[in-house]
């Protein structure tokens, strides 16, 4: 059980928040519909699927990610992961939208699993050896079996940028990026994608 709270402690000291950047034009922008693009990178439909739920939960209009790349698809605008102001400019009119939401999974580590044998003198992990890099790690459980033997596992890693173009001026009106460490790679997502939705909510709320 101390195991347990510790390796939960020490997930959510190594999450910090987002790291976001504001245009200045951010609070005036009258966004109420954004089309939301694949994320570029390993994982990144899903990392999009992710944003989108949280948007809608903030009270976003999302356009369906499949109907801006038939967009892009069809007018022959390039790779929904490499969005120009100008195509951005253009996809977006097409399907009536104020901007369009971009990204990158730049970090996508699954956890691991490692047995470990500990003798008078060291521990070793067991075959095959995998790198454990630098994530969070933390004992599940005494292994079956020799009793000086343990689980250790490695945290999942994923990092997401995002920034949003605003499909009259095509400028970036927010950027932000971030890292988590959760206990599987759906969880961090949906963490970072959380994070992401609560910095937009502004746009969201009804103003005069």
């Amino acid at each position: 059980m101390k195991r347990t709270a510790l390796a939960v402690f020490l997930l959510l000291a190594a999450c910090a928040g987002p790291d976001v950047s504001f245009s200045p034009r951010f609070r005036d922008a009258r966004v109420r519909r954004v089309a939301l693009a694949g994320f570029e990178g390993p994982g990144g439909g899903a990392a999009a699927d992710f944003l989108a739920h949280e948007l809608l939960k903030a009270g976003a209009d999302v356009v369906e990610r499949g109907r801006l790349e038939a967009v892009l698809a069809e007018q022959r605008l390039g790779a929904s992961g490499a969005l120009d102001p100008a195509t951005v400019r253009k996809a977006g009119r097409i399907l009536g939208v104020d901007a369009v939401l971009v990204g990158s999974v730049t970090q996508y580590s699954p956890p691991q699993s490692y047995y470990v044998m500990n003798s008078s003198s060291a521990a070793f992990i067991g075959q095959p050896v995998v790198a454990m890099g630098s994530g969070v790690y933390f004992t599940q459980a005494p292994a079956y079996g020799p009793s000086n033997a343990n689980i250790i596992t490695s945290a999942a890693l994923v990092g997401l940028t995002a920034r949003l173009v605003e499909v009259e001026t095509g400028s970036i009106l927010w950027s932000a990026r971030q890292s988590w460490e959760g206990f599987d790679i759906d969880a961090a997502m949906s963490s970072i994608a959380s994070s992401f939705a609560r910095s937009l909510s502004p746009l969201w709320q009804i103003k005069g």
